[in-house]
C-alpha cells in the first residue's frame, strides 16, 4: 500500500501535466446556428463547424478569393510567413469601412515555414451584430488537429479584440 506522501507527488505531476496541455489549445466550440453560413463568392455555404471549415480549406473554397500579393513575414501571432485571402464581404466592409461586417464575412490566412504550406488561421462572421460572439475562430498548425477554435475563442480573442474598429480586422490594410 502507497503512502499518503508518495501519492501527493503523483498528483502535483497529473495537475501540472494537465495545466500545461490545457495551454496548448483552447476550444470554445462551435455556433450552433452556424450550419448555413454564406461565405462563398458565388453564394456558397459552410459550416462553421472544425469539420465543415477544414473541408472548406481542403477543397481550395478559398483560393479564388482576393489575395495578399505575396508570402510577407507575419505582423503579429501565427507564426513567421503567412498570406491572407478574402472573400468579398470582408472586402466590401474594409474597403467601405462598413462595421459591423456581414454575417458570411471570411479571411483565411495560410501560414508558411518556407517554403512550405503549413497550416491556416480563419476568422468566419458567423452572427449579426458586433462583439465578440459574432466570430468563429479556427487555427491549425497541421491538420487534422485544430488547437484554437470556436466563437469567441479566448486565444483568438486576445490580439482581435484589439481591432481599432474594424470588426475584430487586423490587417492593416486590404488588396
Amino acid at each position: 500500500m502507497q503512502s499518503a506522501f508518495r501519492r501527493v507527488p503523483q498528483l502535483g505531476v497529473a495537475v501540472v501535466l494537465g495545466a500545461w496541455l490545457s495551454g496548448c489549445g483552447s476550444d470554445s466550440g462551435a455556433d450552433p446556428e452556424a450550419v448555413a453560413v454564406p461565405v462563398g463568392n458565388d453564394g456558397k455555404t459552410i459550416t462553421a463547424s472544425k469539420d465543415g471549415i477544414t473541408a472548406f480549406l481542403q477543397q481550395g473554397g478559398y483560393l479564388t478569393w482576393t489575395k495578399e500579393s505575396a508570402v510577407h513575414d507575419s505582423v503579429r501571432s501565427h507564426g513567421g510567413r503567412v498570406r491572407s485571402y478574402f472573400n468579398d464581404k470582408y472586402l466590401q466592409a474594409r474597403r467601405g469601412s462598413s462595421f459591423p461586417m456581414t454575417v458570411g464575412a471570411m479571411s483565411v490566412k495560410e501560414l508558411y515555414k518556407d517554403p512550405s504550406l503549413y497550416g491556416y488561421a480563419v476568422a468566419v462572421k458567423t452572427r449579426a451584430g458586433s462583439g465578440a460572439e459574432t466570430w468563429t475562430w479556427y487555427e491549425t498548425t497541421g491538420l487534422p488537429d485544430v488547437p484554437y477554435f470556436g466563437v469567441a475563442n479566448p486565444t483568438c480573442e486576445g490580439c482581435h479584440s484589439a481591432d481599432s474598429g474594424r470588426d475584430r480586422s487586423l490587417t492593416a490594410t486590404v488588396p
